[in-house]
C-alpha cells in the first residue's frame, strides 16, 4: 500500500514538474525583436456610464487579437507548441505544432489605434457621441505585452423628439399610422440598436399591409445632435425608393409542386394543375390528396399580400413533416387574364379572373391621379400626386418530400445502484403520408431484460417487459365542427392503442392496455398545448405467486402496484418554454391536471362496496401538477437553475390513494439526487428493511414538493462540472396505520423535507449528454427530530458512511 502511495505522489510531483517548466515556456517560440500578447483590458476614465457592465462585454468583443486560449488559466495549447519543431514531415512535430498546438498571439499582430477607433464608435453608437478611447501597451517581463484601453464616454445623448417626415399617399399614411408602436422613445438614451429595430419594424408592418417589394433600406433616420446632448431623430421614406417597392399586392395565382426534386426540376413541375380551393396543385405522382394544403397555405386568391401568411404558409408546410425542403417564389404579373402556371397549359384562360375589379386605396388623397408613368422614384410619386393601385403577385411553392416509410432500431443498456443491470430494444416502423395525407403511422415494439448481478440480498427478482403500440397523427384537427387555427404550427390530432406486459420473475406479471385521443397544438414558439379528452387504461394483474404475497404481507402498498381496475378520464397540459442561446433569464413553466372517473362516477350505480365497470372497480381523482424553472446565465460559461415542483393527487370515491402509476415519487437522478429511487418517504417513515434491500423499493404518495438549485461550469470542450441542493419529500392524503409519519399535515410537513447535495460531471457531445452526479445526504427526515441534520456525521473516511450515504447518479440527459 506504502509502494502505491509511494508511485502516486512521485506522478504529482512530475506533473507538478512538467507544469512548471511549461509555464515558463509560453514564450519559446516568440520571435525576436517582439513580445507575447497576453490579452486587452477596459479602464473607464471619470464616472463609469450606468451600463458599463454591458458596455465592457460589447467592448471586449471587439477588440483584436484575441490571446491565446486557456483551460483552467494555462495555455495549454500554447504549451503544446512550443514543445515541439516547424515539422519537415508527418510525425510528432507535426501534431504538436499543427494539429494539438496553438502558436502564440504576438504583439505585431495588434493595431491598438485602429482598435481604439473600433471601440470609440462602439460608443458613439449607444449615444457617447464625445467619446474618447486612447490605448497604451503594459510591458511585462522582456517577452510579454497586454494593451490597456482607456475609455472616456462623456455625456450620453437622449432622444429628445422623433419625428416621422412622410406625405398624404397610402404608404406615407401607412407608416404614420404605426407610431405609436415606434422602438425610438422620447428620452431614452440614443442607440443604433433601437433605430435599426425601428427600420425593422416599420419594414414589418408595411409587409402586413401587402407591401412586398419594401426592404428596411429604403428607410432613413436622420439625427439631429446640436440640442445641447438631445437629439431630434427624423424617419423618412428615402427618396430614390423605387415604384416597385411603394406599391401594394395581391395574390393572383397560388401553385403548389408537392414532388418537387432538385435532380428532376424540370419534370417535376409538369403536369396537369389541379384547382382546390383557390390553389393550382402539379402532382402528378398523386403523392398527396389535395385536403393536405387546404389548412397549410393562408394566402388566397385576391386576398392583399401579408408576410405574416406567408411565414405562416412556409412553416405550416415544413412542420406537417413529409417535406425536407420547401421554397417559396414570388414573382409580379402583369397580364391577370392568364394564369402563369409551369406544366400543363399555360394559356388557359383566367375565368375568375375577368371580373376582378381593380383594387383602390381607400381614403386615398383625392388631389392623386394614376399616371405612373410621371413616377419612377418615391420622391417623383410625391411631387407629381401620383397614386398607385395595387399589384398581383404569383406565388409558387416547391416541396421536396422525405421518403414516406422509415424503420428505427434503438437499443439502450441500464445500471442501477441495487446491483440491477437490463437492456431494452425498440423497433419503430413509421409511415409519414399514411393514406396519401400527410398522416403518420407508428407502429413500435420494445422489450426489455433486468437481472441481478453479484449476490441476491437485493431481494425482488429478475423481470422482463413486453410492449407494443399503434398511434395514427393526423396533421389537422379532428372535431365535429372542423376548424383550423391561425398559428405556424401544425395542429394534430393522436390516436393510439398500446399494450405493455411487466413481468417480476417469480413474483406476478402485469398487464396494462391504454386507448387515448389527443390534440395537439402550438399557439406561439414558447407555448404548447396538449389536451387528452379520453384516456383509458385497464390494468390487469396475472400469475401472483406466494413469494409476492409474503411480501405484501410486510409491506400492504406493494399491493397498489398491481391493483385490477380502469383508469378512465382525461388531462390538459401546458407548457411554456423561452429558452435560447442568449436570453439570460429563461423559463420553463409546465401545469397538468389529470382526472379520472367524474362522468363514470355520475353515471354508474354503487355496487356492493365499489363502482364498476365489466365487473372491475374503475380509479377516481384529481390530480394536478405545477412545475417551473428558472434558467439565469451569471457569466460566460456558467449558468444557475432554480426548480420547483409542487404535484397534488385527491383520490375520492372509488379510491383511497392515487393508482400506482399515476402516484408521485422522489428519489433518484433526476430528483433527489442524494437518495435513491423510491425509497424516500412518504413524510417521515422510513422501512428499516431498505437498508438490507429485503423489500422493493416503491415507495409513493399522493402530495409531493420538490425543489432544485443547481450551478452549471463549462470547463473546457465536451466538459461541464455542477454544484448541487435538492430538498423535498412525498406524503399520503389519509392516514395509513403500516406507515406511521407518512400524512400530509401543514403545521408538520416542512419538517420533514430531504435535504441532499453534491458535485456533477457532464460530457455534453451535442447529440447526447452522459452524467455523473455524486451526491449525500444533508437532511434525512425519518431520523429523530432533533437529529436530521447530518451535517455532523459525514465521514469521507469511513467505508460503511461512503457505502451508505454516497450516491452515484448515472443517466443521459441533464435532470432538468
Amino acid at each position: 500500500m506504502q509502494k502505491g502511495n509511494s508511485y502516486i505522489i512521485i506522478c504529482v510531483i512530475l506533473c507538478l514538474g512538467f507544469l512548471a517548466i511549461s509555464s515558463c515556456s509560453t514564450t519559446r517560440s516568440v520571435p525576436e525583436g517582439d513580445r507575447l500578447f497576453t490579452g486587452s483590458g477596459i479602464h473607464w476614465k471619470g464616472k463609469k456610464p450606468k451600463d458599463y457592465s454591458s458596455l465592457d462585454e460589447g467592448m471586449e468583443k471587439r477588440t483584436r487579437p484575441r490571446p491565446n486560449r486557456r483551460f483552467l488559466g494555462m495555455p495549454i495549447k500554447l504549451w503544446l507548441y512550443n514543445m515541439g519543431h516547424e515539422p519537415k514531415k508527418k510525425g510528432l512535430n507535426y501534431l504538436l505544432r499543427k494539429k494539438w498546438g496553438e502558436p502564440p498571439v504576438l504583439l505585431s499582430q495588434a493595431k491598438p489605434d485602429y482598435t481604439g477607433k473600433v471601440l470609440e464608435n462602439y460608443l458613439v453608437d449607444h449615444g457617447y457621441f464625445q467619446a474618447e478611447v486612447s490605448s497604451s501597451i503594459k510591458y511585462k517581463g522582456s517577452k510579454k505585452a497586454s494593451i490597456q484601453y482607456e475609455a472616456v464616454p462623456n455625456h450620453r445623448y437622449t432622444v429628445k423628439s422623433v419625428t416621422y417626415l412622410t406625405d398624404t399617399s397610402a404608404i406615407g399614411r401607412t407608416v404614420t399610422k404605426t407610431y405609436d408602436k415606434s422602438s425610438l422613445k422620447v428620452g431614452a438614451p440614443y442607440s443604433l440598436d433601437s433605430i435599426k429595430a425601428e427600420r425593422e419594424r416599420i419594414h414589418a408592418s408595411l409587409k402586413e399591409q401587402g407591401y412586398y417589394y419594401f426592404t428596411p433600406d429604403y428607410l432613413l433616420v436622420q439625427a439631429d445632435t446640436t440640442n445641447n446632448g438631445t437629439v431630434d431623430l427624423f424617419v423618412k421614406i428615402k427618396d430614390n425608393t423605387p415604384l416597385l417597392a411603394l406599391r401594394p399586392y395581391r395574390m393572383h395565382d397560388i401553385s403548389l409542386f408537392p414532388d418537387y426534386s432538385l435532380d428532376n426540376d424540370s419534370l417535376s413541375t409538369q403536369g396537369t394543375p389541379l384547382y382546390y380551393h383557390g390553389m393550382y396543385i402539379v402532382d402528378s405522382a398523386k403523392r398527396f390528396k389535395p385536403i393536405v394544403f387546404d389548412r397549410s397555405v393562408f394566402l388566397r386568391p385576391d386576398s392583399l399580400y401579408r408576410l405574416s401568411s406567408h411565414n405562416i404558409t412556409l412553416q405550416r408546410l415544413i412542420n406537417l413533416g413529409v417535406f425536407k425542403f420547401v421554397k417559396g417564389s414570388f414573382r409580379p404579373v402583369r397580364d391577370t387574364s392568364r394564369h402563369n402556371i409551369t406544366g400543363g397549359n399555360p394559356n388557359v384562360p383566367a375565368i375568375r379572373d375577368t371580373s376582378r375589379p381593380r383594387f383602390v386605396q381607400r381614403g386615398a388623397d383625392s388631389t392623386y391621379r394614376r399616371d405612373t408613368a410621371l413616377a419612377g422614384t418615391y420622391r417623383a410619386m410625391v411631387n407629381n400626386r401620383v397614386s398607385l393601385d395595387s399589384g398581383w403577385l404569383d406565388a409558387k411553392f416547391y416541396l421536396t418530400p422525405y421518403k414516406s416509410r422509415s424503420l428505427q432500431t434503438e437499443l439502450r443498456g441500464t445500471s442501477k445502484s441495487n446491483g440491477y443491470i437490463g437492456s431494452e430494444a425498440r423497433i419503430t416502423a413509421k409511415n409519414r403520408n399514411w393514406l396519401h395525407s400527410a398522416t403518420t403511422l407508428e407502429i413500435g415494439l420494445r422489450g426489455g431484460l433486468e437481472w441481478q448481478t453479484g449476490n441476491n440480498s437485493g431481494g425482488g427478482s429478475n423481470s422482463y417487459n413486453l410492449g407494443a403500440e399503434v398511434a395514427v397523427t393526423f396533421p389537422r384537427f379532428l372535431t365535429p365542427i372542423p376548424f383550423n387555427i391561425r398559428t405556424p404550427y401544425v395542429p394534430r390530432t393522436r390516436m393510439s392503442a398500446s399494450y405493455e406486459l411487466y413481468s417480476r420473475v417469480n413474483l406476478y406479471d402485469l398487464n396494462a392496455y391504454t386507448l387515448q385521443l389527443q390534440y395537439l397544438w402550438q399557439k406561439s414558439a414558447y407555448l404548447n398545448h396538449a389536451l387528452s379528452p379520453i384516456a383509458v387504461t385497464y390494468v390487469l394483474p396475472t400469475k401472483t405467486t406466494k413469494a409476492y404475497d409474503s411480501i405484501l404481507a410486510n409491506d400492504p402498498s406493494q399491493r397498489a402496484s398491481i391493483e385490477k381496475q380502469f383508469i378512465m378520464g382525461g388531462n390538459y397540459t401546458i407548457t411554456f418554454n423561452n429558452q435560447t442561446a442568449n436570453r439570460i433569464h429563461s423559463f420553463f413553466l409546465s401545469g397538468n391536471i389529470d382526472v379520472s372517473g367524474n362522468i363514470a362516477g355520475l353515471l354508474i350505480k354503487k355496487g356492493d362496496s365499489t363502482k364498476n365497470i365489466l365487473k372491475n372497480p374503475f380509479a377516481q381523482y384529481e390530480r394536478l401538477t405545477l412545475e417551473g424553472r428558472h434558467y439565469w446565465s451569471i457569466g460566460k460559461g456558467k449558468q444557475w437553475v432554480n426548480r420547483l415542483f409542487i404535484g397534488y393527487g385527491l383520490p375520492y370515491g372509488n379510491s383511497t390513494t392515487l393508482p400506482f402509476i399515476k402516484q408521485f415519487f422522489t428519489g433518484g437522478s433526476s430528483s433527489i439526487r442524494a437518495f435513491r429511487a423510491r425509497t424516500l418517504g412518504p413524510g417521515s417513515y422510513f422501512d428499516k428493511a431498505q437498508d438490507t434491500s429485503s423489500l422493493l423499493a416503491n415507495e409513493a404518495g399522493d402530495i409531493k414538493l420538490e425543489f432544485n438549485s443547481e450551478v452549471r461550469i463549462h470547463l473546457t470542450s465536451v466538459f461541464n462540472l455542477a454544484a448541487f441542493i435538492d430538498a423535498g419529500n412525498i406524503w399520503l392524503q389519509k392516514n395509513i396505520p403500516e406507515k406511521p409519519g407518512s400524512q400530509f399535515k401543514f403545521d408538520t410537513f416542512y419538517r420533514e423535507i430531504a435535504v441532499g447535495g453534491g458535485l456533477g460531471l457532464r460530457i455534453d457531445a451535442s447529440i447526447v449528454v452522459v452524467r455523473f452526479d455524486l451526491a449525500t445526504p444533508f437532511r434525512i427526515p425519518y431520523l429523530p427530530p432533533n437529529e436530521r441534520w447530518v451535517f455532523n456525521k459525514i465521514n469521507f473516511g469511513d467505508p460503511d458512511w461512503r457505502k451508505k450515504n454516497l450516491i452515484l447518479n448515472i443517466a443521459i440527459g441533464y435532470p432538468f
